[in-house]
């Protein structure tokens, strides 16, 4: 705890960055494990899988750690609620890293019929590209957001903040027009699909999409603490 309190007294937000940074990790390995599940190579797959399950797990002891270390007592030029929301949505990315990730270990995709395969695997890369977009922008961001403290509140520094925060706006419409387009075929040939496979690979879909969803929410936490 000592430690997480030695970089609170350098900037509230030195501890997020390292936070951030187990993060990213979890979303970066995740695209691993899909681009194995691309592959077929289910047993690479699923270690993958187990590897990001292994850093959610850090990721949350590191937030209980800040927490715990935040004291009210530190003197802060924003407000310690304010880092400890930015925290919660941060953590966030990683839980739906995870989410994805149990997905991955219920089953192997080898029963897709052979015409959907290429069409349904290339959308879920996409997503997955996107994803790790995401997750590298709200990194960005927070790394940012220490500059602008750094520099009190320097326009400069506002301004590139602005910029990618929007960069997370625009990635995040991104993947719900890919998860809407993937909904779309999954929905046209249910007939053709058995049920637990249809479901396993919404839902797969679907927890992608989550990653930039609480990547934006991330996003819109640092707005708020730039607008007080």
């Amino acid at each position: 705890m000592q430690v997480w309190t030695k970089l609170f007294a350098k900037s509230p937000f030195k501890p997020l960055i390292k936070h951030a940074e187990v993060v990213l990790e979890a979303v970066g390995t995740l695209e691993k494990a899909l681009g194995a599940w691309e592959r077929g190579e289910y047993e690479k797959m699923r270690e993958y899988a187990r590897r990001v399950d292994d850093l959610e797990d850090f990721a949350d002891r590191i937030k209980e750690e800040i927490r715990d270390s935040l004291s009210s007592k530190l003197f802060m030029p924003v407000n310690r609620g304010d880092i400890l929301g930015y925290l919660e949505m941060q953590d966030k990315i990683a839980d739906a890293a995870e989410n994805t990730a149990k997905w991955l270990l219920v089953r192997d995709p080898n029963d897709t019929p052979e015409d959907l395969k290429g069409e349904v695997r290339s959308l879920i890369m996409k997503m997955s590209q996107e994803s790790i977009k995401a997750a590298k922008l709200v990194y960005e961001a927070i790394v940012q957001m220490d500059r602008v403290i750094e520099s009190g509140f320097g326009e400069k520094e506002i301004e590139r903040e602005y910029e990618i925060i929007k960069e997370i706006e625009s990635v995040e419409h991104k993947i719900d027009e890919l998860d809407t387009r993937f909904m779309e075929i999954i929905f046209k040939n249910s007939s053709r699909l058995e049920w637990g496979l249809g479901m396993y690979l919404l839902n797969i879909a679907k927890t992608l999409s989550n990653i930039s969803d609480r990547a934006k929410d991330a996003a819109e936490r640092i707005r708020l603490m730039m607008n007080k």
